[in-house]
């Protein structure tokens, strides 16, 4: 049975669709908007968020045959962990728990080791049959690390929710998603956030329990 949203989320929801008007997105990329609105408080990311062709199809199929989200914060994994157990009881993992606690910051970061490990992990393991959906709300490294290793011929994600936050490799990072065959879901610039990657999530998995 479908958990109800609270009363006060939806009322919030009412308010920001009556501001934003006609959008030309379809409903579940809709969703995904009102919700970052929400957490954000910012009606300005409606010009930045960008989508791939059949991005959200090819995320609620892979969602609903139990694909693993992985993210890039413990932060986003705690603000996903409730919806995902109210809807799909999706398993999810935050990539830091597969980094070092020690890196060398002139070479690398933390980030971009645990996206690798644990993607080379999960591959090695499990084959990657139904590939994980990824949520990048920090990290650029993160994401470019990724994007490295699809570009070497490993497993493409089912999702690339691109929205690291801030000024430097985050734009570059960005327009490298945007320009690469993963399909995804992007913050133009430096726009971004845990809370805004977790929101997007947090659409798709109500969408896919629909």
């Amino acid at each position: 049975m479908k958990t109800p949203e609270h009363p006060i989320f939806v009322e919030s929801i009412n308010y920001i669709r009556s501001k934003l008007g006609i959008t030309g997105l379809d409903q579940v990329q809709q969703s995904i908007l009102e919700r970052i609105i929400h957490s954000s408080g910012d009606f300005s990311l409606q010009s930045c968020i960008k989508f791939s062709t059949s991005a959200c199809e090819e995320a609620i199929d892979a969602l609903k045959n139990g694909a693993k989200i992985l993210t890039d914060t413990y932060m986003a994994e705690a603000a996903i962990s409730p919806m995902a157990k109210r809807t799909l009881n999706s398993d999810i993992q935050c990539i830091l728990s597969m980094a070092p606690n020690l890196v060398d910051s002139t070479l690398t970061t933390r980030s971009a080791i645990g996206m690798r490990n644990i993607w080379l992990d999960l591959e090695n393991k499990e084959n990657l049959r139904n590939a994980p959906f990824v949520v990048i709300g920090s990290s650029p490294t993160a994401l470019i690390s990724l994007l490295d290793l699809v570009e070497s011929g490993h497993t493409r994600p089912s999702l690339i929710i691109g929205m690291p936050v801030g000024f430097i490799g985050v734009s570059e990072s960005k327009n490298r998603l945007l320009n690469s065959d993963c399909p995804y879901i992007v913050l133009d610039g430096s726009k971004g956030g845990a809370s805004l990657a977790a929101a997007a999530t947090n659409a798709l998995l109500r969408a896919a329990e629909n």
